[in-house]
């Protein structure tokens, strides 16, 4: 049984000129610890898919298919509202090709990273800054506890 499971995805967004069918019978199947690259043009869907396995589309897209993750349906859990914080950021997470555009500009990237520790593993303030100097540093970031106190702008490009 895969992991994660997509069937037949489709996703349509409404428009004032007509429905954008951004996502086209999608299928594809992960097994646990494997990997998998979603390659096409601009355009393609590939965002548009990761998204909906995020629960992150806007509430207008129409969205049909099957996707199930770990046995769970995620459609019915989104379709809900539930907001499994177990879930969604800890057992799926999704990292932006452009993180500058997913960094507040105006909060230290310690700050930021610490909050989502707090809120998906209910840590303290202190535990979880600790821990955000901790994944700074498994992703190779160099003098991970002075690029915690830094703000998104001022960390060089290849840290972005």
């Amino acid at each position: 049984v895969p992991l994660l499971s997509v069937r037949d995805l489709k996703v349509v967004f409404p428009t004032p000129i007509g429905m954008v069918h951004a996502v086209d019978r999608v299928s594809f199947d992960l097994e646990a610890g494997q990997s998998m690259g979603i390659v096409g043009e601009s355009g393609s869907g590939k965002t548009v898919t990761a998204k909906t396995l995020m629960n992150l589309l806007p509430s207008y897209a129409l969205v049909d298919g099957s996707v199930t993750f770990d046995g769970r349906d995620l459609r019915s859990l989104a379709a809900q509202r539930k907001t499994e914080k177990h879930l969604w950021g800890v057992e799926i997470s999704m990292v932006f090709q452009d993180p500058m555009t997913s960094l507040n500009p105006v909060k230290k990237v310690g700050e930021q990273i610490a909050e989502s520790v707090r809120y998906h593993l209910g840590e303290t303030r202190t535990a979880a800054r600790r821990q955000a100097g901790d994944l700074l540093e498994q992703v190779g970031i160099p003098e991970p506890g002075r690029r915690l106190d830094e703000y998104p702008h001022q960390l060089s490009g290849g840290l972005r």
